[in-house]
């Protein structure tokens, strides 16, 4: 398992970033049990790249949570509109299957590659179309929000973590108004010490975002079986 989440990282970070992009909208194209297999198969590659992170099984709990949420919150809305009780039924679990294929893809892109090295892909990427100025200056954005998702997740599980140990009293009404408020908090007084990382490592120019990407045989042929895998997927 060890062996198989190294490979991933070792992976050229231009062609995660193109897969991810590719299979992403697949995902809602293809058929739903294509849509099963490959979010089955994200599914394994998933707690591999997590063992290694704090928290990483609660933010992986955490992100299921919320696709539970949205499709609870389709099947309301389609209730309220009267839709029939099949269709209400299948159209949630497309949803689900679709929602969790997507989300566990980005999962994958984001624990096998980090955070500046996707901006250094990013970067790569677009700057024969915008120039070298505006390419540096989005990849740097994008790598902070990238960096933000995870500390966001461990912030809300710390921050429930401490409601739950000084105050086991606490409703879940009174839990939905503090934890918010909480996470906020938390969350700005991160922002001083993220711009003062990013300062002193340098990052805040054009030349930091300039990196010498070099093709290796093993990413061609990863390559050509992610290529393979999205020509499959639209075979019925």
């Amino acid at each position: 398992m060890r062996a198989v989440a190294d490979g991933l990282r070792a992976l050229d970070p231009r062609l995660k970033l193109a897969a991810a992009l590719v299979l992403g909208p697949c995902l809602w194209k293809v058929h739903v049990a294509s849509a099963a297999f490959c979010a089955l198969v994200f599914l394994f590659l998933v707690p591999m790249l997590s063992a290694s992170r704090p928290l990483g099984s609660r933010m992986v709990k955490s992100l299921f949570f919320f696709i539970f949420l949205w499709v609870a919150v389709k099947s309301g809305v389609d209730a309220m509109t009267g839709v029939p009780s099949e269709y209400i039924l299948a159209d949630a679990g497309q949803l689900a299957v679709r929602l969790t294929g997507l989300v566990l893809l980005g999962l994958v892109l984001a624990l096998s590659t980090s955070p500046r090295t996707i901006g250094l892909a990013v970067a790569w990427y677009i700057r024969p179309l915008v120039g070298r100025e505006r390419a540096w200056r989005v990849a740097l954005s994008l790598a902070l929000m990238v960096h933000f998702l995870p500390i966001c997740l461990s912030t809300v599980i710390g921050v429930r973590d401490a409601l739950d140990r000084r105050c086991p009293e606490m409703g879940g009404i009174m839990k939905a108004r503090v934890i918010p408020q909480a996470v906020i908090r938390n969350l700005g007084q991160k922002t001083w010490s993220q711009t003062l990382a990013v300062a002193s490592r340098g990052l805040e120019g054009p030349e930091a975002w300039e990196a010498d990407f070099r093709w290796a045989a093993l990413d061609l042929v990863w390559a050509c079986l992610i290529a393979i895998v999205v020509v499959l997927l639209f075979i019925p």
